[in-house]
C-alpha cells in the first residue's frame, strides 16, 4: 500500500470517527465476504489500485480539483467515493461491473444483484436517529428548508467501527452516500465515508450536494483549462463592464451563503446595487440582501451560490476569480465587507 493511500484511509477514519471493531454478525449480507464493510475495503482497494481503475481515479481526482468544488478540503476523498459508486462521468467502464467480471461466477446471482445496488448510492444530508442492534435510523434532511423529508429508515454502515459510532451523534446531520441494501425490508446502507455536523455547521458544506451532478463537478472551470485559456480570460476580465455583464446574467431573487455575515450565513439576494460601470470599476459590485430592519449591501466576492447547477453560480464564481487574480477595486481596499442600510 502506498503512503498516499495510507494517508487517505487514515483521513477517512478520522472524518467518520471510526474505531477498531471486533467481529460482529453481518446484517443479511449475502455477498461474499459476508461482512459488507470488509467487502467495501476489498472492492475499493481493487478498483483504485489496479489498472485501469487507478488511472481513471487519478484523472477524476485531478478533474475535481480543477472544477467548481476544487477548493473544498479533501475533495479528492469525495472523488474516490463518487468513483467507487458511479465511476467516471461519461465513461462506459464502471468499477462495480468490472469487479463483478473480475470475480467471475464465484458469487450467486442474489449476491451480484445486491452488490450492484451500491451503484444507486446517493449523497445527501441525513439526520441520525437511534441505534438498534446493527442498524442506525436515518432520515433525509432538506438543508434548504431546514427540515426532515420522507420517512425514517434503518441502515447498516460500511464504516469499520460499525453503527455504534453513531450513538454519540443522535439528532446531528451526516453528509454521506446512502444506497439500498435490502429494498424488500426497507433496509439501506450508509457507504462509510462522510461528515457529521450540527445543523448550524452545515454552511458551505452544502456545496458538496453538487456531487449529485458529477458531470459538472468534473468539468474544469473554463479559465483553468490551460495557460492559453487563463490568459484569454484574464484579458477579457480586465476590459469587461462587470456591472452590465452581471446584470445580464443573474436571476433574482436567489438563495446565497454569506459565511462572513453577522447573524447567520444563509440569505436571499434580491438585486444588484445600481451603479455606473465607472463606479463599479472603482468601488466593486454589490448585492442587496434584505434583513430584519433594513438591507445589507454585500460585495459579490463574499457570496456563494450553493447550487452549482444554478444559472447564477458561474457568473458569480467568474467575478470572484477575476478579483482573486487582480485584487480588490482601488476604492475599497479598506472598506467593510457588509454595509447596513436603514
Amino acid at each position: 500500500m502506498t503512503r498516499r493511500r495510507k494517508s487517505r484511509r487514515r483521513s477517512s477514519r478520522e472524518k467518520t470517527g471510526r474505531r477498531k471493531a471486533g467481529p460482529r454478525s453481518p446484517v443479511r449480507a449475502v455477498a461474499h465476504p459476508s461482512q459488507p464493510e470488509h467487502l467495501k475495503f476489498i472492492y475499493a482497494t481493487w478498483a483504485s489500485e489496479r489498472k485501469p481503475g487507478r488511472q481513471k481515479l487519478a484523472r477524476l481526482e485531478h478533474a475535481f480539483k480543477r472544477g467548481p468544488l476544487g477548493e473544498i478540503p479533501e475533495i479528492d476523498h469525495w472523488a474516490m467515493e463518487e468513483f467507487f459508486w458511479h465511476g467516471v462521468p461519461g465513461d462506459d467502464w464502471h468499477p462495480i461491473e468490472a469487479y463483478l467480471e473480475h470475480i467471475g461466477e464465484r458469487w450467486a446471482a442474489e449476491a451480484r444483484e445486491q452488490f450492484c445496488r451500491w451503484k444507486e448510492a446517493r449523497i445527501g444530508f441525513f439526520e441520525v436517529g437511534r441505534v438498534r442492534g446493527e442498524t442506525v435510523t436515518l432520515r433525509e434532511w432538506d438543508v434548504v428548508g431546514d427540515r426532515p423529508v420522507g420517512e425514517a429508515f434503518p441502515a447498516i454502515t460500511l464504516g469499520m467501527g460499525g453503527v455504534g459510532f453513531f450513538r454519540q451523534y443522535r439528532r446531528r446531520l451526516m453528509l454521506t452516500y446512502v444506497a439500498p441494501w435490502l429494498p424488500a425490508e426497507n433496509l439501506y446502507c450508509s457507504m462509510g465515508y462522510g461528515m457529521v455536523l450540527r445543523r448550524s455547521e452545515v454552511g458551505v458544506t452544502e456545496l458538496l450536494l453538487g456531487l449529485r451532478r458529477p458531470d459538472l463537478v468534473a468539468q474544469p472551470l473554463s479559465w483553468k483549462a490551460g495557460p492559453e485559456a487563463r490568459r484569454e480570460y484574464e484579458h477579457r476580465w480586465k476590459v469587461r463592464d462587470w456591472q452590465s455583464w452581471l446584470e445580464e446574467r443573474l436571476e433574482f431573487p436567489f438563495r446565497a451563503l454569506i459565511p462572513e455575515s453577522p447573524g447567520g450565513d444563509v440569505f436571499e439576494v434580491t438585486d444588484l446595487v445600481p451603479q455606473s460601470a465607472e463606479s463599479a470599476r472603482k468601488m466593486g459590485i454589490y448585492l442587496q440582501v434584505p434583513v430584519r430592519g433594513g438591507v445589507n449591501v454585500v460585495g459579490v466576492t463574499k457570496v456563494l451560490v450553493p447550487d452549482i447547477a444554478s444559472s447564477n453560480w458561474m457568473p458569480i464564481r467568474e467575478y470572484i476569480a477575476y478579483r482573486e487574480r487582480f485584487g480588490p477595486p482601488p476604492g475599497v481596499r479598506d472598506a467593510p465587507d457588509v454595509i447596513r442600510l436603514k
